[in-house]
């Protein structure tokens, strides 16, 4: 694995699995901790991390059994944590499967608060494509503006926007952002 795909991994899977960790051990700067363990450890592994394979499954796993390991620690031990052993089980799994939602509701927002940032010509024509599905034409027309100013708009939100999600630390959502649907914003 090359730094450029460990970057990608961590700006994939950093705040879901920070997520995943407080939900199994209720302490966000524990969770903090651990996930930056689970990278580190991954970091230091990289030759023999199968990249081809479920790096997903991987990080869960890592994350699940460090956070595990916390609450057996000293500091947890007063805690009977075995009793909720199963509960920790089935958090694993159905992770796996909320984590997307999760991500896809995050984005959505973020993407609608960029929205909401943009200089309001801007904003109009962009709303008027996403939320009302009209045609540069139809926009041009509507706005008494020309079809090139159009999409001069169009690509000026869509470049604000993804460098909002790459800065924030969101994985490239390109496809995202072109074919959600959004709710539109109250105004």
């Amino acid at each position: 694995m090359d730094r450029a795909c460990f970057e990608r991994m961590y700006a994939d899977y950093y705040k879901v699995l920070r997520f995943f960790a407080m939900r199994i051990v209720g302490d966000m700067s524990h969770a903090e901790d651990i996930v930056q363990e689970v990278f580190t450890d991954c970091w230091e592994n990289r030759e023999q991390i199968d990249v081809s394979a479920s790096v997903k499954s991987y990080l869960y796993t890592l994350t699940y059994h460090r956070s595990l390991d916390l609450l057996k620690s000293s500091q947890y031990a007063q805690k009977d944590w075995s009793a909720n052993l199963s509960y920790l089980d089935n958090l694993l799994f159905t992770s796996f499967t909320i984590d997307e939602q999760l991500n896809t509701d995050e984005i959505r927002k973020e993407i609608i608060h960029c929205i909401d940032l943009l200089p309001d010509k801007c904003k109009e024509v962009f709303v008027m494509s996403r939320y009302h599905n009209l045609k540069n034409r139809e926009i041009a027309e509507k706005l008494n503006i020309t079809v090139k100013a159009v999409e001069k708009h169009i690509s000026k939100a869509l470049k604000d926007i993804r460098a909002h999600l790459l800065q924030n630390g969101y994985m490239p959502v390109v496809t995202l952002i072109l074919s959600l649907s959004f709710t539109p914003p109250l105004t």
